[in-house]
């Protein structure tokens, strides 16, 4: 089990499950047992994916506090089930707002964002610096709907803290439980295959980091009983060798399916490790107090205990909160009472702002010394340009006078347009359309003469067609393929950021009428400082000699 914070500060969890409905849960201050425990059913739309009557869920809110007892005014962490989870691989340099914007765009390929806006929270899953990569995991809500609960909130005095999908929600929830077993450390690869009443969901995980992830629709209770078990062993036979791994954690949330039964109707090879979470759970995944009710408590989801294990885990497993992040959890802040409302200050808030209050200090210190400088600088500065605009333009006039004081301007600029031609020609050949499997790193143009250009590409047949579709525009140019060779092989067992595909080969290019200056044997210039025997044998040093190419066959 995940190691235990005592904080001063209580979270209640709140969960919305379609086949369980809300439930509303509150752990004890000092050890991981649930005092109070409650639940309520509500319809939840899976064609739209959110609540179906929020009204209805407002006032189901009031009677599960006002039903266990607790204040309406008390920090609340909301999971919701999940509406879109995907993965994203961007460069490392780019920051939070261009992530926000590429998980945007990649969201609204999702049908439930082609009529409304999403909001999203990611986080790091990988990060490759030889590659400059970054793999991210996001999850994204309707940004109407996460308005509506927290207008809700608002409007009940409550401080929302947190609104998560159930999915990351219940994978943290599984380890504070202790679920998943104290065998599985950061290096044990391990599937959970999640079934719920309308689909199941496949998790590949190294420890305690998400991997991978699918998800199948699939109409359960349109089956019989035989036949709901027969289609998800058949549906998961053919997902499960593309997510190898030592074990397998079975967790049903549909009371149509018993994990225990689901376990023996699925070939698997290493072990499989069942758990209920519905009308088959025999007993409360966490310890429970006598005042909660211990039938009603066996069936509680791991979604509301991740939820409320934000509060209480040293180091919080794939948090996704899509809400401003009032505080990081496991970080050690105070509470104050402010228009009745709970505001929390965390050492990293108070930090920041004792931060800020010296800076606003120091500014005003330094705009009053400010003044008085700028405007001595303004006067110098302006000497100082008026200064150099008449040297050049007496540079100017020497250098015409000692010509004769005549400037052929028909020569002059005849050589500027010819010249201008052909840096341009260049210039547009590299704006020429690029193959998809095509990515340039490096590109050199020295005086409209000189061209050096390289890439990678996991296509051969698209080298070649760039590099024709460059001569068509440049016919004039002296270009060629100098170098084309394997770059790397990706094998199954390697996990690459870079590789479209598992087994995906690389080919490493160069389009070039001259060395590539990025060669530790050229000069500034791109002229190889040691040519070789066949370069001056042909007349022109300025052309790299072509390299030996490996024998490839195009169709793989």
């Amino acid at each position: 089990m995940s190691q235990f914070v005592n904080s001063t500060k209580q979270i209640v969890g709140v969960s919305v499950t379609p086949s369980v409905g809300v439930e509303v849960a509150l752990l004890d201050k000092k050890s991981p047992t649930v005092v109070k425990y409650g639940r309520r059913p509500i319809e939840y739309n899976l064609a739209t994916r959110e609540i179906q009557d929020y009204s209805t869920f407002k006032a189901t809110i009031i009677d599960l506090f006002k039903e266990l007892d607790i204040s309406l005014k008390s920090s609340i962490y909301l999971t919701l089930p999940n509406v879109h989870l995907d993965f994203e691989s961007l460069p490392l340099i780019i920051g939070d707002e261009a992530i926000s914007n590429a998980i945007l765009s990649k969201a609204e390929d999702s049908y439930i964002f082609k009529r409304v806006e999403p909001v999203s929270a990611w986080a790091d899953l990988v990060t490759n610096t030889s590659t400059d990569k970054r793999l991210i995991v996001y999850t994204s809500f309707q940004e109407t709907a996460i308005n509506q609960i927290k207008d809700i909130f608002l409007d009940l005095g409550a401080n929302l803290i947190g609104i998560e999908s159930s999915y990351s929600s219940t994978i943290r929830g599984l380890w504070f439980s202790g679920a998943v077993g104290d065998d599985i450390d950061d290096n044990s690869n391990w599937n959970l295959l999640m079934v719920n009443s309308n689909s199941y969901a496949m998790f590949s995980l190294q420890g305690s980091r998400l991997v991978d992830y699918t998800e199948v629709p699939l109409a359960i209770k349109s089956f019989s009983y035989e036949e709901a078990y027969q289609a998800i062993s058949t549906s998961v036979s053919q997902v499960l060798p593309n997510f190898p791994a030592k074990k397998l954690f079975i967790l049903s949330q549909s009371d149509e399916i018993c994990a225990e039964v689901l376990k023996t109707q699925i070939t698997f090879d290493e072990e499989i490790i069942a758990h209920d979470s519905n009308k088959y759970s025999k007993e409360p995944p966490l310890r429970i107090t006598s005042a909660v009710m211990e039938n009603e408590a066996a069936a509680m989801t791991y979604a509301l205990i991740g939820a409320l294990a934000t509060d209480h885990m040293e180091n919080v497993i794939l948090n996704l909160n899509v809400m401003s992040k009032m505080h990081s959890f496991g970080e050690a802040y105070f509470t104050f009472e402010f228009l009745e409302k709970e505001i929390i200050v965390t050492q990293e808030v108070a930090r920041k702002a004792l931060l800020a209050i010296a800076g606003v200090l120091a500014a005003i210190a330094f705009l009053i010394y400010g003044i008085f400088y700028l405007v001595e600088t303004q006067v110098n500065k302006k000497a100082s340009e008026y200064q150099n605009k008449s040297n050049e333009i007496q540079q100017q006039i020497n250098t015409i006078m000692g010509t004769g004081g005549v400037v052929d301007i028909e020569t002059l600029v005849t050589k500027i347009i010819d010249l201008n031609k052909k840096a341009i020609s260049f210039y547009d050949s590299i704006a020429t359309d690029i193959p998809q499997s095509v990515w340039l790193q490096y590109y050199y143009n020295k005086n409209g003469e000189k061209l050096a250009l390289e890439g990678v590409s996991a296509n051969i047949a698209d080298i070649y067609n760039y590099y024709k579709s460059l001569k068509v525009i440049s016919p004039q140019s002296s270009i060629k393929l100098n170098r084309l060779q394997i770059l790397t092989e990706v094998s199954g067992d390697e996990f690459d950021l870079a590789a479209p595909d598992i087994g995906a080969k690389f080919y490493d290019f160069e389009i070039s009428n001259v060395k590539s200056p990025r060669n530790k044997d050229t000069n500034k210039d791109g002229e190889n400082k040691n040519a070789d025997n066949n370069n001056q044998q042909n007349g022109n040093p300025d052309v790299a000699p072509a390299a030996a190419l490996e024998p490839v066959d195009i169709n793989k």
